[in-house]
């Protein structure tokens, strides 16, 4: 029902500037600011895409109970979780189910009902409220760059195939060429005969870095 970030990753690159520039075989630095634009602006177009935050961050999220076991989160891989309350009071009878999917598992289940009538069983009792579980806890990827980063490579190579397609298609821009519209993406050119490279508005990711990413689709 809601959700926000408590704790913000510092970066959300899904590739470093080295390996960029090891992919298009450059060496000098005289281009390493208009990379790191693509980078950046390519790290965006694909979260936008997969609709999905990979930088590990941690996040409060409020959920409705479903009367079932299993209550799923909405960021993923799940990294540990601090607390679980409903209306308040502390739940700890749950276990991470599946941490890749974001689950968590609770044997008596995750009741929608606020009051519960008994008798040989419990039961719910029509009418009553329902209860919010407020889950606090971490959750997302250590990024290339980052320390044993967890980053899966097929996201890493997507947004690599992004930034060296864009940067082969703003290359291509001669004179004074000044913006370019093919499909969904488009580019400002800047005059490339004086060595120049615009900065780049881009929404289209190329087929090959969607083929990559297609398991990710939420």
């Amino acid at each position: 029902m809601a959700l926000t970030v408590k704790t913000a990753a510092s970066e959300r690159k899904l590739t470093t500037l080295s390996a960029l520039k090891d992919t298009l075989a450059l060496t000098d630095d005289s281009k390493d600011a208009f990379l790191s634009r693509l980078i950046s602006a390519a790290s965006d177009a694909i979260e936008k895409y997969v609709n999905h935050i990979f930088a590990r961050q941690t996040y409060t999220e409020t959920v409705r109970g479903q009367d079932h076991p299993i209550l799923m989160l909405t960021n993923t891989p799940i990294i540990s979780i601090a607390s679980v309350l409903c209306e308040g009071e502390p739940v700890t009878d749950y276990v991470i189910d599946d941490a890749e999917i974001g689950t968590l598992y609770r044997e008596v289940g995750w009741i929608r009902s606020a009051w519960i009538g008994w008798a040989i069983e419990p039961f719910v009792i029509q009418g009553t409220s329902t209860p919010l579980y407020t889950i606090e806890y971490q959750a997302g990827y250590l990024l290339p760059g980052e320390a044993d980063a967890t980053l899966p490579a097929a996201v890493e190579q997507a947004c690599l195939i992004t930034c060296a397609d864009w940067f082969t298609k703003s290359a291509q821009g001669t004179g004074n060429i000044k913006s370019k519209k093919v499909g969904d993406l488009s580019i400002e050119y800047q005059d490339t005969a004086e060595g120049k490279f615009a900065s780049v508005d881009v929404h289209a990711i190329p087929a090959a870095a969607r083929s990559l990413l297609s398991v990710r689709m939420i």
